[in-house]
């Protein structure tokens, strides 16, 4: 875009939202494109509406001087680009904000909010008015948007894993500067749109998701009840060739007790440390690796094994006693060692392990301190329990207990989140092709599955690096395209995109053509997010 029609555009822009509402100082700029993947975007201004009208206003102007938006919720989009476009030259659409939390049926558990709502804002509002409800909690952490990470088909631990499922309707201003309503709400179901989340005739609201179509700016999701008890389930996997008997158990369990059971994590030795552990920085090998003896003292000091298995039971106090006993079965065949633990004995234990003096310096506070967090998770109560793996390898943790911002702090973190067959042999040739591509590039292996169904896993691979380093950011990088590569020859496919790989659908001709017309149709001037997953 040339300057003039930017100046016009911004001239606009403020007369309609305000002149707070518009920022162009290239410092604050800087700022606000730091992102953890260490790549720069040319970003011209922000604009930062209040409510829906000004962001009908936004499109118009966008529209008149043919200039490209890029919206985001709360831009804590940590290790995929955070608030930056796929695309240079976009203003971006700051909708944090919009934060109103406009209404809540206690009796049905479903909530209408705004784009800037946030796990810690719900949080507060269930508490204070003593609703019985769960966060759908991510590892991002407590001040990341529900909406944004509902839009990118996150998903979680508690019963409502899939949060995107969870959506039950949203509203959206389409690229003209109109408002999309769905079919059931513009025959006067509105109550009822929000119960049944399929409504009538085709499904749109799906085309709002990981997409380019609008920009959403009102979203009901459907919370799930907190249940009479909840209680963390952990196994110990002791060899790394028991991996296929782990991932048949996981499945059975998921399929004989999975209704009364959040999602299931398996994680490697190598990502359990870096939740108990300080990166050895000075203990490192010639390769720049942590070396096996280093790594078994530190599984040793942590009763670490293998491979660590994770998930949590739903329900009152039978349901729950019923499906332990199920659990237990199911999985004594593979597992060395298997825990429960209910959130409240966690935080009982941990705050008995500060108050003693003979213990409180010991590593074991630090080991309780953590499960502690993780606990909070599994009880849908938001926590930074998964943000300090940010921090493992760069970065500074702030000690003055202002919020941890990966992308202010200095992290690098590049995700790796492809899908796969719960297969166990597939499971296995996953897991080498992760372990050798992550050693030559001189990374470490940090490896999770995450159930999706009995049927798919998602893996999450945390590509960590010195952002400060030109020759770290090039490594991780090259490590990031060369997993995504490869996985693609073996079918191993992200279920979602950071903005470095956003082009990947349209370089490899896999955006289906009706998609493309639809885009045409509702956005001829490719005002909305251009490039945003090959669109």
């Amino acid at each position: 875009m040339d300057s003039r029609t930017l100046i016009a555009a911004l001239t606009e822009f403020q007369q309609a939202i305000g002149i707070d509402g518009v920022v162009n100082n290239p410092d604050v700029l800087g700022l606000i494109a730091a992102n953890c993947v260490g790549i720069s975007r040319s970003i011209p201004a922000i604009v930062v509406p209040e409510d829906v009208s000004a962001v009908c206003q936004i499109v118009r102007i966008a529209n008149k001087h043919q200039i490209s938006l890029y919206p985001y919720s709360t831009g804590r989009n940590w290790g995929y680009g955070s608030k930056n476009p796929a695309q240079d030259h976009c203003v971006l659409v700051d909708l944090s904000r919009m934060n109103k939390i406009l209404d809540f049926d206690k009796e049905t558990g479903l909530l209408t909010i705004e784009p800037g709502v946030t796990q810690r804002q719900l949080d507060a509002y269930l508490k204070q008015h003593d609703h019985p409800y769960l966060i759908p909690v991510t590892g991002a952490g407590p001040d990341c948007s529900l909406v944004g990470n509902a839009l990118e088909r996150g998903y979680g631990i508690t019963p409502y894993a899939d949060h995107f499922g969870a959506v039950m309707g949203l509203e959206a201003v389409l690229p003209n500067g109109e408002i999309y309503l769905s079919m059931l709400s513009g025959l006067g179901g509105e109550a009822v749109d929000k119960a049944f989340k399929w409504g009538m005739g085709p499904y749109m609201d799906g085309l709002f998701s990981q997409s380019n179509f609008g920009i959403v700016t009102k979203m009901t999701i459907a919370l799930a009840p907190k249940p009479e008890r909840v209680e963390a389930f952990f196994f110990s996997v002791k060899k790394a060739d028991d991996l296929g008997l782990a991932v048949e158990k996981v499945r059975q369990v998921l399929r004989e007790v999975g209704t009364v059971t959040g999602s299931i994590n398996l994680m490697n030795k190598h990502r359990v440390l870096s939740m108990s552990e300080p990166y050895p920085k000075d203990r490192l090998g010639s390769d720049g690796l942590i070396p096996e003896d280093v790594l078994q003292q530190l599984m040793k000091r942590n009763q670490v094994m293998e491979w660590t298995g994770v998930g949590a039971i739903y329900g009152n106090k039978k349901v729950v006693a019923a499906a332990r006993g199920e659990i237990r079965r199911i999985l004594k065949p593979v597992a060395k060692r298997l825990v429960f633990f209910t959130p409240r004995l966690v935080k009982f234990m941990h705050g008995a392990a500060q108050a003693l003096p003979v213990i409180r310096d010991l590593h074991l506070v630090n080991v309780l301190g953590t499960l502690n967090k993780t606990m909070q998770l599994f009880a849908g109560e938001p926590s930074e329990i998964a943000l300090p793996l940010a921090y493992w390898r760069s970065g500074i943790v702030p000690t003055d207990g202002t919020p941890m911002n990966p992308d202010k702090d200095g992290c690098g973190l590049i995700w790796y989140s492809p899908l796969l067959p719960m297969k166990p042999e597939l499971t296995r040739q996953y897991v080498e092709m992760v372990k050798t591509i992550c050693i030559k590039h001189r990374i470490e292996p940090l490896i999770t599955l995450t159930s999706i169904s009995d049927r798919c896993w998602d893996s999450t691979i945390p590509i960590l690096f010195d952002r400060q380093n030109p020759e770290e950011v090039a490594r991780a990088q090259a490590c990031y395209h060369e997993l995504l590569e490869t996985g693609r020859k073996h079918g191993f496919v992200p279920y979602r995109l950071g903005i470095q790989s956003m082009d990947l659908p349209a370089k490899e001709h896999a955006v289906p053509d009706v998609l493309r017309s639809l885009k045409q149709a509702v956005d001829p001037n490719n005002i909305i997010a251009p490039g945003r997953y090959g669109l």
